[in-house]
């Protein structure tokens, strides 16, 4: 838009502020309407002032349209996620020994998650700031900065391209001081973990995940 000298500035607020209080001008002038042109906001030609608003109206709707649609879209994945994560609490409540807890909590999280692979990584007390902030994002990247702790573990598949790494604060829901595990979650979707997605669901998953292994950790310390 091309600089307006001061004068033509004013005269042009005066007319606009007119135009606001009398709003019978145009109800009276009709025809101007289809007489005034102005230039089209996206294309190289002049419309009317009936068709540049009926333009700034359809594009108000289409992102209104896309705005909904994302609620949309992420209010079903939501909920879909809600379901699919009760199921997967009521198959860990269930499992009564170690082996079905760590079998619940990997094969069940890979399909919750829709991922390629959910493993169980041993205590070690580095992965204590996991706990508060779980890693998440490119695969690539964690695993170069994270290579001794995970590689001591696992193997990091060249096809994964994102993932996370949650850390599980074990012996918390019993009252004991233990090391913290690893929950590892890895898919060939590089936009299935990103660095900015919300932490909610994972810190949650790691608080249940942990105290389903504190559970069967404390029934076998009594059986002994």
């Amino acid at each position: 838009m091309s600089a307006i000298d001061p004068k033509q500035a004013e005269q042009e607020e005066l007319v606009a502020e007119w135009l606001r209080v009398t709003p019978g001008f145009f109800e009276r002038y009709a025809d101007l309407f289809n007489e005034i042109r102005i230039k089209h906001p996206h294309e190289d030609r002049a419309i009317s002032l009936q068709e540049r608003q009926m333009t700034v109206l359809r594009t108000q709707n289409q992102e209104l349209n896309r705005r909904l649609s994302e609620m949309l879209h992420f209010g079903s994945r939501n909920d879909k996620t809600q379901q699919s994560l009760v199921a997967w609490l009521l198959r860990l409540m269930k499992a009564n020994n170690k082996a079905d807890v760590e079998t619940a909590i990997t094969s069940s999280l890979a399909e919750v998650f829709e991922v390629e692979s959910a493993q169980l990584l041993s205590p070690n007390s580095a992965f204590g700031p996991w706990v508060d902030t779980p890693l998440c994002g490119s695969a690539k990247e964690l695993a170069a900065a994270s290579v001794d702790l995970l590689a001591s573990q696992t193997t990091i598949d060249p096809e994964w391209q994102s993932m996370v790494a949650i850390g599980l604060p074990l012996g918390k829901s019993i009252g004991i001081q233990q090391s913290p595990a690893v929950l590892l979650l890895a898919s060939k979707d590089e936009l299935r973990f990103t660095a900015d997605m919300g932490a909610f669901y994972l810190r949650q998953i790691a608080e249940l995940t942990a105290a389903a292994l504190d559970r069967i950790q404390a029934y076998e310390t009594k059986g002994d």
